[in-house]
């Protein structure tokens, strides 16, 4: 169970700009994880996550975990379902945390879809921004087991992304990774350059 006035929690919010089911349920996800692998504090591994959504449970992994796209440890597959690979490049243990099937109801359903379209009255918004408070409590506080499901697995995690020399386009003069510069007649040439668009 967590706290919603933990300081994880709190900078997990602030991150993502907004409260909400998904973000909740990334955040117990993410704590999981953790927890499995054996780690406090995620800086004590060098800790990958493969996700397979792209969606708002993707964020806390990146605060809480410190696995971002930028330091090459964030990696998106995406298969459509709330589920996430946390590995240790350290130790090699990796376990697959995912969520475990919700069911709102068809009533709650379409209330959703009301609001979404933004035709709904002061009195159904009101309703649904309750139900949701109350589910992203529920999140919160719900015991693991009803909630998630930590599997161990084994997986063959990326390796650390190298350093690569970034030469300038001799066609446009921006500066590009190597290993995607092409030749365009025999010079370096980015992505964007190397076939001209015929007008």
């Amino acid at each position: 169970m967590e706290d919603m006035n933990s300081a994880d929690w709190q900078k997990v919010v602030a991150f993502h700009g907004h409260v909400c089911p998904g973000l909740a349920t990334g955040y117990r996800l993410a704590k999981a994880a953790l927890a499995a692998l054996g780690y406090q504090d995620p800086e004590e591994g060098d800790l990958v996550t493969i996700a397979e959504s792209d969606r708002c449970t993707i964020d806390p992994f990146q605060i809480v975990l410190g696995c971002t796209i930028g330091k090459g440890k964030l990696y998106i597959r995406t298969t459509g379902k709330q589920a996430f690979t946390v590995g240790c490049r350290q130790s090699g243990k990796a376990v697959r945390v995912i969520q475990l099937p919700y069911n709102y109801s068809a009533e709650s359903d379409a209330l959703t879809r009301r609001v979404m379209s933004g035709r709904v009255a002061d009195e159904e918004y009101r309703r649904y921004k309750q139900a949701r408070e109350e589910r992203i409590s529920e999140i919160l506080t719900a015991p693991e087991e009803t909630l998630l499901k930590v599997e161990p697995v084994a997986v063959v995690l990326p390796e650390k992304e190298p350093i690569y020399n970034s030469p300038c386009c001799e066609f446009c003069g921006e500066q590009v990774m190597e290993p995607w510069t092409r030749l365009r007649e025999g010079k370096i040439a980015c992505i964007s350059c190397a076939v001209p668009v015929v007008r």
